[in-house]
Formats: C-alpha cells, sequence, structure tokens
C-alpha cells in the first residue's frame, strides 16, 4: 500500500522544459487499489488584462491563456500539452464560444455561455477557473489536489491551496463520511449547485475542483491503452464531452503510453516546474 501523503507536494517553478515521457515514469495500471491520483492547477495574473493557468495529472496536461478588458474576454487560447485521446487536441476551437462573455468570480459561470458537453471537460473547467481568477486580487492562486484508490468502498480526498490543507473528505460510494461538519454530502448528482447555495464563494470553487477529482481517478482503474479507437471504449462517458460526441469519437485514437505516475514526492514537484518556460503567448 503506497503511503498517503499528509502535506503538499513540494512545488519547482523555475525548471526549463521538459519530457514528461522520460522523467515521469509511466503508470502501472496493474498498481491500481495502492496508489492516488494526483493534479495541480496553477493560475497567474500575467498582466492585468491577462490570466494563464495550467492544469497536469496523471492523465491531462493543459494550458489556458486568456485576455480581457476586466469586464469581458476579448480572446482565448486553449493549449493541449498531453492527453489520453488523439482529438483532445482539437478541443480549442469549442472553446472559443465564450470570447465576448462576462468575466465573473463564479468558476462555473462559463457554462452559461458555452455547451460543457461540446468541450473538453478539463480544459473547459481550467478555462473557467481562468476566468474567476481574473477578476480576483492573489497574483497567483495554486491547487493542490489528490485522492487515494478505492480501499474497502473508501477514499480520501485533499486540497491543498497555497500550500496548505484547505479541504480533506473521506467518502464512500460517492457520499462524504467525514469530517463531521461534511457528512452525508453526495458528490454525486447536483454538487455544484449544493455548493453555490450552501458555501461561501472560495470553499464552493475549491470543492467543485476537488469532487472532479473523483471522475479523473477512475482511470486507474481501467486501462484503456488496450484500446485503438475510441470506438472500442463502447461503456465510455458517451455524449459527456468533446472527444466522447459521436460524431469526433469515431475518429479518436488512443495517445498510448501518456499517463504518468505522480505518486513519488520527486516526480508529484515536477508538475507544472516548467510552466513559467513556456512563456507568456501572443493573444
Amino acid at each position: 500500500m503506497f503511503e498517503k501523503p499528509q502535506i503538499a507536494p513540494p512545488s519547482e517553478v523555475d525548471r526549463e522544459l521538459f519530457d514528461r515521457m522520460k522523467t515521469i515514469p509511466p503508470y502501472n495500471f496493474d498498481s491500481y487499489g495502492e496508489g492516488l491520483c494526483r493534479r495541480r492547477i496553477r493560475l497567474i495574473k500575467e498582466t492585468e488584462n491577462m490570466t494563464i493557468g495550467e492544469l497536469e495529472d496523471d492523465f491531462h496536461h493543459f494550458r489556458v491563456e486568456l485576455t480581457h478588458d476586466m469586464a469581458k474576454v476579448l480572446a482565448v487560447s486553449g493549449s493541449i500539452l498531453r492527453a489520453p485521446w488523439s482529438t483532445c487536441s482539437e478541443a480549442n476551437s469549442p472553446l472559443q464560444s465564450i470570447v465576448g462573455s462576462p468575466l465573473s468570480p463564479d468558476s462555473t459561470s462559463i457554462g452559461n455561455y458555452a455547451v460543457p458537453t461540446s468541450n473538453c471537460t478539463h480544459l473547459f473547467d481550467l478555462t473557467g477557473l481562468v476566468i474567476s481568477h481574473s477578476v480576483q486580487e492573489i497574483p497567483i492562486r495554486q491547487y493542490d489536489l489528490m485522492v487515494t484508490d478505492p480501499v474497502d468502498d473508501e477514499q480520501e480526498l485533499c486540497l491543498w491551496r497555497d500550500g496548505e490543507l484547505f479541504l480533506n473528505w473521506t467518502i464512500r460510494e460517492g457520499v462524504i463520511i467525514s469530517p463531521e461538519d461534511w457528512e452525508g454530502v453526495s458528490l454525486i448528482g447536483k454538487f455544484i449547485a449544493w455548493s453555490k447555495d450552501n458555501l461561501d464563494p472560495h470553499t464552493a470553487e475549491a470543492a467543485i475542483a476537488l469532487r472532479r477529482m473523483t471522475h479523473i481517478s477512475t482511470g486507474h482503474g481501467i486501462n484503456l491503452d488496450k484500446l485503438d479507437s475510441g470506438v472500442e471504449h463502447t461503456d465510455g462517458p458517451i455524449g459527456r464531452c468533446y472527444t466522447y460526441s459521436n460524431e469526433v469519437l469515431i475518429r479518436a485514437k488512443r495517445m498510448k503510453g501518456t499517463v504518468r505516475d505522480f505518486r513519488k514526492e520527486e516526480h508529484a514537484s515536477l508538475m507544472l516546474s516548467d510552466m513559467k518556460a513556456r512563456g507568456k503567448g501572443e493573444l
């Protein structure tokens, strides 16, 4: 059994660009049930009118650059740096429908101006966070998220905000069983609406991001690298995102070997460590 970390993983920020395929070990799908899944999200206000965000986890690495006039989105660019399907690289196109939409401190407001299921789920979520961060006072925000593999039907989820533990849940079958003040809250169904109705905006943003980890981590439990094409994944989330739309899935090819294992701190510290080296785009 892999020992669950008690603190946020170290965070490097000044590394030169590097190849994840060479530096980070591949995920061993036979080890499911013995480890955990990580994600790191970093949001940066580069200038008064430009915000950049990156997201990296075992399966994905995405970047969003957004410019605005303090009131609305002027331009957005989504870059897919690592993804499990070939068609994920096309997801910047549907994202363009948010251009002209108003800025909002609510990261989920993006859903009012674009169809979530027509977009890459994770690029869409990241863009919502970038929009929200554009109106915050702090220049940089970082979320480190972790979910353990199920053991006796229970999982532990942690979210560190800027290095400090902010949320720590134990769940069973999609329902929080601890801590006491969260007990009985279901992560299934209308959790986003519940969060916005019952939590302050900053806690709601973090809770919604952490809940997404329950979906991501299930990818450890099935080795989709055994497939060659999207149409072979007959029990996948059909119609739930860009790649899994019927017209796209028929040409999706599996990007085999791209799933990485960030369990160890020495590897977790490298998540987004070369973000600065990618520089500032020219939107």
